[in-house]
């Protein structure tokens, strides 16, 4: 084999690993802000919220350094349930849930999709007996 022909052998592998490598991180990025961070007084405000069959709103205050708030859940019936130990460190989000049916755990991914702040992929765990499930938010404007 030629020395010419070996060159545009590895010149052109190299040049198709690269595309395909350029093109593979690019399909792997993200929607929205990718490596948005964001902080309590972001989350501040009401949100809707839905748990399989279950919804409603919440609302999330700052006394202080500390953000705290409440939740109806329409469908329940139950209103006022508290939100407590509300976390957020870059676009991770924690929180717990104290309501007339026990407490829950519950914690997801914060993202703005078209402007809106939402929390997405969120899951929550109940305290003592283990049950788990999915749940979604939207920040209201």
């Amino acid at each position: 084999m030629s020395a010419n022909r070996l060159m545009s052998r590895c010149l052109g592998f190299g040049v198709t690993f690269g595309l395909a490598a350029l093109f593979a991180g690019c399909a792997t990025q993200p929607s929205g802000k990718a490596g948005a961070s964001y902080t309590v007084s972001d989350v501040e405000g009401k949100w809707s919220w839905a748990q399989g069959p279950y919804n409603g709103e919440f609302v999330l205050t700052m006394d202080g350094d500390k953000c705290s708030g409440t939740l109806d859940d329409l469908v329940e019936g139950t209103y006022g349930d508290k939100i407590e130990d509300v976390v957020v460190m870059d676009n991770h989000i924690k929180l717990t849930r104290n309501g007339q049916y026990g407490v829950q755990n519950w914690e997801g991914t914060l993202t703005k999709e078209k402007g809106v702040l939402k929390i997405v992929d969120g899951r929550w765990t109940k305290v003592g007996r283990g049950a788990t499930g999915t749940f979604t938010a939207e920040k209201k404007k």
